[in-house]
């Protein structure tokens, strides 16, 4: 898909594929997740906020406890699963690099993942969210793992078309190179907590 297409044409949420199969495609390698940072303390738009400093994580939404926990309990239920991570790049605000490192013990940060400092977002600002994401969700991934993107609402939002509701959620995408990937499902992260190995 161009630049100014979206995602959504390839992603029917009343349709989209159970926990299992997606769990599967993971475990075949090859895809991209895109996981919304944890949950956080409170809500609110640090992004368009004049104190924020991203080397300060005083200044920004922080995870909570129970956001602390749950990335850790998404990467575990990850690996009791079979699914092979490799590389895990995070945004470079504080959340998402927390969760990269809770969730997978590792992280990269990358600033094309980051908010632009807007709370409404103008079509030109979410033209640049498309220009900076599009290469990272269609890059291609080495087979024998996937490639993990820890980020926020807003860039997913204005690639896709498609809200990432709630925090922790995982989009499970396959690269097609060339700025074009579909979306094969989307997993809440309690669903992925829960899940069992025999549930079909």
């Amino acid at each position: 898909m161009s630049a100014d297409s979206k995602a959504h044409q390839n992603f029917d949420e009343a349709k989209h594929a159970s926990t299992y199969s997606l769990i599967q495609e993971l475990q075949s390698g090859g895809k991209i997740i895109y996981m919304r940072h944890a949950r956080t303390k409170t809500d609110w738009a640090d992004q368009a906020s004049v104190g924020l400093l991203l080397d300060d994580c005083s200044t920004q939404r922080e995870l909570s406890e129970a956001g602390k926990l749950q990335a850790t309990q998404i990467g575990n239920s990850l690996r009791n699963h079979n699914v092979l991570i490799g590389r895990v790049i995070s945004s470079e605000y504080c959340r998402a690099i927390d969760t990269a490192k809770l969730s997978f013990g590792k992280h990269e940060s990358n600033n094309a993942l980051n908010f632009l400092p807007c709370e409404v977002c103008t079509e030109s600002e979410n033209k640049i969210y498309r220009q900076r994401l599009l290469p990272l969700l269609s890059q291609s991934v080495d087979q024998r793992h996937n490639l993990i993107l820890v980020g926020h609402d807003d860039p997913f939002e204005a690639v896709t078309g498609i809200y990432p509701e709630p925090m922790g959620i995982l989009f499970i995408i396959e690269p097609k190179g060339e700025q074009k990937f579909n979306i094969l499902g989307s997993i809440h992260p309690e669903d992925l907590i829960k899940f069992q190995p025999s549930q079909r």
